[in-house]
């Protein structure tokens, strides 16, 4: 069933406030009552989309998901370098997290949210991934469906605040190497 119209604006509204109030929080700290006074709303109206802090969350990591991360996967299954394009995505990944610490407090598993998301583009990694392979780029026992588990458990593991850009590529440029079959053992079966 579609949302109504009016139903639809305030959800928009209320994750734009949400992602402003998580960005200038810092630590996640800003209460729902204050989030639905930003967005214009009502606290019921925002209850009603949003039963809690995490479920707000996870709606505004799936926006900036659809905004910054999604343009970059469908690039990666154009590209002619696929370790670049893939390499692209997992910084990106790294970048949002970085930055979006009150939010990610807000969210539970990170790596759970971030597979789930990534998830949802298994159909248009697969065909890049699978040219990879034959040129014998990229292991034959690595699926579409590990894509998205193995970025999110890398974006989420180089995602310290530490680490400045140049030290987050080289390490995400080792960890995708892991991908190559040069030198691979067997995987243990699923």
């Amino acid at each position: 069933m579609a949302m109504r119209s009016d139903a639809f604006a305030n959800v928009s509204r209320i994750v734009e406030a949400a992602r402003k109030v998580f960005a200038g929080s810092g630590d996640g700290s800003e209460s729902l009552n204050h989030i639905a006074k930003v967005a214009g709303v009502g606290v019921a109206t925002l209850y009603r989309h949003f039963p809690n802090r995490q479920a707000l969350a996870h709606a505004v990591y799936d926006r900036i998901y659809t905004t910054e991360v999604e343009p970059l996967i469908t690039e990666f299954a154009r590209a002619d370098v696929p370790r670049e394009a893939l390499l692209d995505v997992a910084e990106r990944l790294c970048a949002i997290i970085v930055r979006e610490k009150a939010l990610v407090a807000s969210l539970g598993n990170l790596t759970e949210e971030t597979t789930a998301l990534l998830a949802r583009s298994t159909e248009s990694i697969a065909p890049i991934l699978w040219q990879a392979q034959d040129a014998g780029n990229i292991r034959a026992d690595i699926g579409p469906d590990d894509i998205p588990h193995l970025l999110a458990m890398v974006a989420a593991g180089l995602s310290v605040p530490t680490l400045d850009d140049g030290l987050r590529r080289r390490y995400l440029g080792l960890l995708l190497d892991a991908l190559n079959p040069a030198r691979a053992t067997t995987l243990p079966s699923q």
